[in-house]
């Protein structure tokens, strides 16, 4: 007798249980339909907010800089040379990194053919820049290291800065000898890690010139 009476109990408990979750299931899908259509017109409009005022399409942003030189101590800024129509190169160096002393004849050429103005490939809206202080192993370059390089290997043509920090290639995305940023814009219209060769790199120069 008293089995039964468990069981009847245990039935009925059930049956309440079952009752219970039917009413939840029912206040749930009462929502739904009563909240779910305006929240997901909400994220459409939130979407098409972001794509048309926020989101900005195209080529990444480059970081902003202010460096020395290092031979010179001449202040640069890249805010001189990110904007307007100017097409500026920079690379960054090692000084010990044999690519980067491979790739120094090249860049001296680009430099000889681009920003002299008694060369037929003479550009004014054309700047470049070589940025050191960098690490090869246990070896960091210091400020004179920078501007050796920049007698030894490149004649001293053009800017060779010294970042103190040693973080701005790190915020370039790039952690190998040499790597190259063409800048426009103030977007970043060309990247590469690694050597190229005059005729790689003049065709990418005269692509965004």
């Amino acid at each position: 007798m008293a089995s039964k009476r468990r069981r009847k109990l245990e039935r009925k408990a059930s049956r309440s249980i079952d009752q219970k979750m039917q009413v939840r299931r029912d206040n749930f899908n009462e929502n739904l339909w009563r909240f779910g259509p305006p929240v997901l017109v909400l994220l459409i409009l939130l979407g098409v907010i972001f794509f048309v005022f926020i989101y900005e399409p195209g080529n990444p942003r480059p970081e902003e800089w202010t460096l020395e030189e290092a031979d010179t101590g001449v202040i640069y800024s890249s805010k001189d040379y990110y904007y307007d129509d100017q097409l500026t190169m920079v690379e960054f160096f090692q000084s010990q990194c044999g690519h980067c002393q491979n790739q120094a004849p090249i860049l001296k050429e680009i430099n000889d053919n681009y920003m002299d103005d008694t060369s037929e490939n003479y550009s004014a809206h054309f700047n470049m820049f070589s940025i050191g202080g960098y690490k090869v192993g246990s070896n960091t370059d210091s400020k004179s290291n920078v501007a050796s390089f920049k007698f030894q290997y490149h004649n001293s043509q053009w800017p060779h800065l010294y970042d103190s920090t040693g973080d701005l290639m790190r915020d370039y995305k790039f952690n190998s000898y040499p790597s190259m940023v063409l800048v426009k814009n103030n977007e970043i219209v060309y990247q590469h890690s690694g050597g190229l060769t005059y005729d790689q790199l003049s065709a990418e120069i005269d692509k965004h010139l």
